[in-house]
């Protein structure tokens, strides 16, 4: 067994694509910027142009498929106020509106889109998980102070509202989505309790260097070369989880 650690975005979909990539064109990006009034962060806007259309091993599980579909939470806020506005103009009118004095989506229905970072700031949502739950995407601000690999954002809980920092850059985001859309095709391990990784991966069988081996964001991986055989290691604190895929999966 001959382990290479830690793969890098462009290793990985060597791995899942056989170098044989697709992307999205230089125009169809710009059509999506333009729409949103925002320019993609030119890390995540370098993945688009050179892997943006491959669709093997289910890779966009947790990613929109297309610039197209990238839009900024203040869009999505408009959407949603449009659907909640006749309920909210009706308990205003009826002096009902007590019920609603909780309701973040209420105070900024009452107030100009100048004003809503008192309440959220506006993101570039780039991704949602299967259930439509929870959006990954930057914060717009980092990208008007024209960073070009800002931390990636989530939503919490199950609105856009609150966000909170999850990846520190695009790369490890990406690992992150990539391996996330991997692994229900595995055979995957789960500790009951918190257990170190040299632990975790002699469930499989495998000598791990722990020197060599890194966790880049919440995840980490190495490739047995002789075998073909890719673990890929999640640890999100209190939840830790080891899968193995191969070619012939």
């Amino acid at each position: 067994m001959k382990l290479k650690y830690n793969l890098t975005l462009q290793e990985l979909m060597d791995y899942f694509c056989d170098r044989e990539y697709s992307g999205f064109t230089e125009h169809e990006i710009q059509v999506a910027e333009q729409s949103m009034g925002i320019a993609l962060p030119a890390a995540y806007r370098s993945f688009f142009l050179k892997y943006g259309q491959e669709d093997i091993n289910a890779v966009f599980d947790n990613l929109f498929c297309s610039p197209q579909e990238c839009r900024t939470s203040y869009q999505m806020i408009h959407e949603i106020l449009e659907e909640l506005q006749e309920d909210f103009e009706t308990s205003v009118r009826v002096g009902e509106q007590e019920e609603y004095a909780d309701n973040e989506y209420f105070s900024l229905w009452q107030m100009p889109e100048e004003e809503w970072h008192r309440i959220t700031q506006n993101y570039l949502l780039v991704g949602v998980d299967r259930e439509g739950i929870s959006y990954t995407g930057y914060l717009i601000e980092d990208l008007l102070d024209s960073r070009e690999d800002p931390p990636v954002y989530l939503s919490c809980d199950d609105d856009i509202i609150k966000f909170k920092k999850w990846n520190d850059n695009t790369e490890q985001f990406l690992l992150e989505m990539i391996c996330k859309s991997a692994y229900k095709r595995l055979e995957w391990y789960d500790p009951k309790e918190r257990l170190s990784v040299k632990e975790i991966f002699a469930y499989f069988h495998v000598d791990i260097d722990i020197k060599q081996f890194k966790v880049s964001g919440h995840v980490g991986t190495c490739l047995d070369t002789d075998d073909g055989k890719l673990y890929v290691y999640f640890d999100y604190g209190s939840f830790q989880r080891l899968f193995y895929v191969s070619k012939e999966n």
